[in-house]
């Protein structure tokens, strides 16, 4: 346990020093962890340890949870293309290449040929799909593309896994492992989808009503971590039960708010699982190998690339397809799981090749990022094919401002006064409450109020805060003011904000933070106070006098 604490404590130094040199320089954080990763395990010659990659594991699974978010059974099937037709293909198509390439020129026996040309179609859900969410670049059409092959590529790997137990000649009969197979499944998706798609808003509804942030986060946590525990046990992968556990909350209207929340968990943890993926590198191994590294790396990446233009581009554009198929030209992280179990069950080529085989993608892995950053420069330079963007984006989630919204943040007695004006006078406005009764009375009323923390920046982020018309803070407590204002001001600096201050520190406080005209609520209110008493004096000078 001490070793555990010390290993995490000096990866979580030297990652937070390298994030911050290689940021002066604009290079994204997934390399310096996978630095990191490659610097403490020659340091320390440290080339596995379980418990990090226990910990690893769940950056994945949180990843898959707040993806399964994004895509809730409805819009899984508007992307049933992109996902049971294009992922097929290129599984299928990458496969069947580097099959040939293993039988002809590396004479690979055919059951280990078979784990690596399917292990190496599978590109990495992990680096791709952080990068499109945080660039929030994943509605594009590319995006689109990206997320539904990746969707397919990891429920593949279930058939994959249960191929390699085939192949090792398990005492279970074949028929017998897709009995169960069949059987596991079936369960999971009846417990976790049917079930909780019934049970979840339920619970949801209580935790919310006990207005406490923490239970909100810790009953989520623990749907999400048992849900991947719960598809564990029945044989399937963590991230797969975390994908269902998302996509049950997709359905829920607490869905923004929930991914505002599980966002620093898994930053978190994916730094953590590709600071593992940096400790399978072995500096000496690759510097005495370097030419055929980048060999096979090179080769990885035009195959795939190829292949995926070639599938992309029946379907759609040639600027689209260039940066799908450039995208996704790496291989991922579910390649080591597959060559793990295959070593496991004494299914693999010799520890040589398996060496090669790894470093090179380790090594295509780092280089995505600065694929995904020069994305455009290279698809105008191939391409001058304009991309074509239909009409996804604000219509494909339950919350995306646009710039004719009026966001209005907090709908209690004054949220409710202003939406109403606005209503009167033509003007569309979404709300963000954080109160579960306020919320849950506005939303049965049929008013477009959203459950969320308006003092979330993620949550903003999330919702696109910057296209907001204008934004109201309608709320009395004078700290949570402050933290709305200067969360929507970091996020969308040219955005209008309109607030009331109560007194004139707040109205100086507000100042500075960027709000160049707070609302004066007490001169306001004396201003009206007085209009009224003229407004009185006036009607009793008209009025006739009584007779005497």
């Amino acid at each position: 346990m001490d070793n555990l604490i010390t290993i995490i404590l000096i990866c979580a130094a030297m990652s937070l020093l390298l994030n911050v040199v290689l940021k002066q320089v604009q290079v994204e954080s997934v390399i310096g962890y996978i630095l990191t990763g490659v610097a403490v395990g020659f340091a320390f010659d440290l080339q596995h340890s379980d418990s990090l990659d226990a910990i690893a594991e769940f950056g994945i699974v949180f990843l898959m949870f707040t993806i399964g978010i994004e895509f809730s059974p409805e819009k899984l099937r508007l992307m049933k293309r992109e996902v049971f037709l294009l992922g097929p293909l290129q599984i299928a198509v990458t496969a069947s290449i580097f099959f040939a390439i293993g039988h002809w020129w590396l004479g690979l026996s055919p059951p280990v040929n078979l784990i690596v040309c399917l292990a190496l179609s599978l590109s990495s859900t992990a680096i791709v799909l952080n990068l499109l969410t945080k660039s929030r670049k994943i509605s594009r059409r590319y995006g689109r593309n990206s997320v539904g092959i990746l969707l397919f590529q990891d429920i593949a790997v279930i058939p994959i896994l249960l191929m390699v137990s085939i192949l090792a000649k398990s005492q279970q009969s074949v028929a017998q492992l897709i009995l169960e197979v069949v059987y596991g499944g079936a369960v999971v998706f009846l417990l976790l989808f049917l079930g909780g798609r019934i049970l979840t808003p339920f619970v949801l509804k209580h935790v919310i009503g006990t207005r406490s942030h923490e239970l909100f986060v810790g009953g989520i946590l623990v749907f999400v971590v048992g849900s991947a525990q719960l598809a564990h046990y029945l044989g399937f992968s963590h991230s797969l039960g975390a994908f269902l556990a998302g996509m049950v909350i997709a359905e829920t209207q607490y869905k923004h708010q929930v991914v505002a929340d599980m966002t620093p968990f898994r930053d978190i943890l994916l730094g953590v699982f590709f600071i593992t993926v940096g400790i399978q590198v072995d500096p000496l191994f690759v510097a005495s190998n370097i030419l055929t590294i980048l060999a096979l790396m090179l080769g990885l990446l035009v195959v795939k690339s190829a292949v995926l233009f070639a599938i992309v581009r029946l379907f759609n554009g040639t600027h689209t397809a260039l940066k799908t198929a450039l995208l996704l030209s790496q291989c991922g992280e579910f390649s080591f799981v597959v060559f793990e179990t295959a070593q496991l069950n004494n299914i693999f080529v010799d520890s040589q090749q398996a060496q090669l085989l790894i470093m090179a993608i380790v090594m295509t892995m780092m280089l995505t990022p600065f694929i995904f950053r020069y994305l455009d420069p290279i698809a105008e330079t191939l391409s001058r094919e304009p991309e074509h963007r239909p009409g996804y984006g604000s219509d494909d989630v339950d919350l995306e401002v646009n710039e004719r919204y009026v966001v209005i943040c907090g709908y209690g007695a004054l949220g409710q006064r202003v939406g109403a004006r606005l209503d009167a006078a033509g003007i569309p406005f979404v709300a963000i409450e954080h109160d579960g009764r306020s919320f849950r009375a506005s939303r049965d009323r049929g008013l477009p109020v959203y459950f969320g923390n308006a003092a979330s920046r993620q949550f903003l982020e999330k919702i696109n805060i910057d296209n907001a018309r204008a934004v109201v803070v309608a709320m009395s407590n004078e700290p949570r003011i402050l933290l709305v204002a200067q969360s929507v001001r970091a996020i969308a600096p040219d955005v209008p904000i309109m607030v009331c201050a109560s007194n004139v520190q707040l109205g100086k406080e507000l100042t500075d933070i960027g709000v160049p005209e707070p609302i004066d609520s007490v001169e306001q209110a004396a201003q009206a106070l007085v209009q009224q008493l003229v407004d009185l004096e006036l009607l009793q000078q008209d009025a006739p006098r009584p007779r005497e």
